[in-house]
């Protein structure tokens, strides 16, 4: 883990620390410019999902640190407009938005999640890696709204490190506790759920889904009831409770609603 400056973020003229921190974590090379806008026309296609589905699509150049696009939604979900955010600071301005206490730990949490995580296994089929960040971010009109941000690895270098990224955020106030930060990592056969403790400025060490608990989980996911569950596992409804429970409190979810949908939104079910 890179040893980084905590920094009081007040205002957008403030901010200048992604470009600082990226430096040792930036891929070798950029992407193409034919392969950047053929993926900003794909973009078009995504703005129709974007729409149906109350996301907001970013498309990221890591190597030069600019967002190539980001999706109308922006507006209506965030009251921002996105062409702000397309410009040559237009990272600077969407990290002046995250939360001051929540910005060290989303950087923290990227370099953990996406940068060693993925170089570390050798993930090189992206498309079977689930990765979601979640924290604070404050729309135009002032307010702070709990955010779960979707990276997804479009294009790479020879060390895995990403250089063109589709980001889709979603808004989970109905689903996330306030406050919570933290991350998630599932592939086909695991899943790791990251906290970040805000009073020791760390990643708490991850935590997991177990068997048993996505058993629960994917049953609940498809609408069984406490007895239904316990009679197709053949545990008491006692046990399915403490299940729940456990899964509720791993996932930072407000009940057992929420941690369906944020279960379906990070690929656990």
């Amino acid at each position: 883990m890179a040893n980084l400056n905590y920094y009081n973020i007040t205002s957008f003229e403030e901010i200048n620390i992604l470009p600082k921190y990226w430096q040792s974590l930036k891929p070798q090379y950029s992407v193409s410019p034919s392969t950047g806008e053929s993926w900003k026309k794909k973009m078009e296609f995504m703005d129709e999902i974007s729409i149906q589905n109350n996301v907001v699509v970013f498309l990221w150049n890591a190597y030069t640190n600019q967002f190539l696009y980001v999706s109308d939604k922006l507006k209506t979900l965030s009251y921002h407009d996105p062409e702000l955010f397309t410009t040559d600071n237009g990272v600077d301005r969407l990290l002046s938005l995250i939360h001051p206490k929540h910005l060290q730990a989303t950087l923290e949490l990227i370099e953990q999640l996406i940068i060693n995580y993925c170089a570390k296994n050798g993930k090189t089929d992206f498309k079977n890696v689930s990765i979601a960040l979640s924290y604070l971010f404050k729309n135009g009109l002032g307010e702070y709204l709990q955010i779960l941000h979707r990276p997804i690895i479009l294009e790479m270098d020879d060390k895995l490190r990403p250089t063109l990224v589709m980001n889709i955020t979603h808004h989970v106030d109905h689903i996330k506790k306030d406050d919570s930060i933290g991350g998630v990592i599932v592939t086909p056969d695991d899943n790791f759920i990251f906290d970040y403790n805000l009073d020791k400025k760390c990643i708490e060490p991850p935590k997991k889904i177990s068997d048993q608990e996505m058993k629960v989980l994917q049953l609940l996911g498809k609408g069984l009831d406490t007895k239904a569950i316990a009679d197709k596992l053949f545990i008491s409804p006692h046990t399915v409770d403490t299940h729940r429970r456990n899964i509720i409190k791993k996932t930072s979810c407000m009940d057992t609603t929420g941690v369906v949908a944020f279960a379906k939104l990070v690929g656990l079910i």
